[in-house]
């Protein structure tokens, strides 16, 4: 649950990122070196907002389960809690993935995005400026990127061994 947290945390902050390099939900297409290398360079220009979510799978709404400390979203006021519903005007649910994707696509350190947030029934318009991606944030979440890589990787030489072996 850690893991699809943090990975739902970065992704809705860099997801035209994201899903550039992997796509949503799925397996990313690019050998590790160069996932690697994409990342590195990418993501630390992108805008951070320092949130923890959850994704409702059905319907693609975002609820707020953390708040990073000293991050844009504390900031601005958000608390976990709230229902991120919508982005620059562009309601948060599934349908609108493509217009929220182009309204990520360039976020940028200093760039100021509106929230309208739902919190125990009541719409808050919030304005939030972005920030660079700490490091250490960056770090961990190419680290579990990596992870995966390194995961798929030793399945698929696993698969292969045990074709060759299955041959002889």
């Amino acid at each position: 649950m850690l893991r699809r947290t943090w990975v739902i945390v970065l992704a809705w902050t860099l997801l035209a990122t994201a899903w550039a390099l992997a796509g949503e939900s799925k397996k990313c297409n690019l050998s590790t070196q160069d996932c690697l290398d994409q990342m590195a360079t990418k993501m630390k220009t992108y805008g951070w907002v320092g949130v923890e979510l959850e994704r409702n799978e059905e319907t693609g709404t975002l609820t707020v389960l953390k708040v990073v400390p000293g991050s844009p979203a504390e900031t601005s006021g958000i608390q976990p809690g709230d229902l991120l519903y919508a982005l620059n005007g562009v309601r948060i649910i599934k349908d609108n993935e493509e217009a929220l994707t182009k309204a990520r696509k360039d976020w940028k350190p200093g760039q100021t995005v509106n929230y309208t947030v739902k919190r125990n029934g009541a719409d808050r318009q919030v304005a939030l400026t972005l920030a660079p991606m700490p490091a250490d944030v960056l770090a961990r979440y190419i680290g579990e990127h990596m992870l995966e890589h390194a995961t798929a990787d030793l399945a698929a030489n696993k698969e292969a061994i045990n074709k060759e072996a299955a041959t002889k």
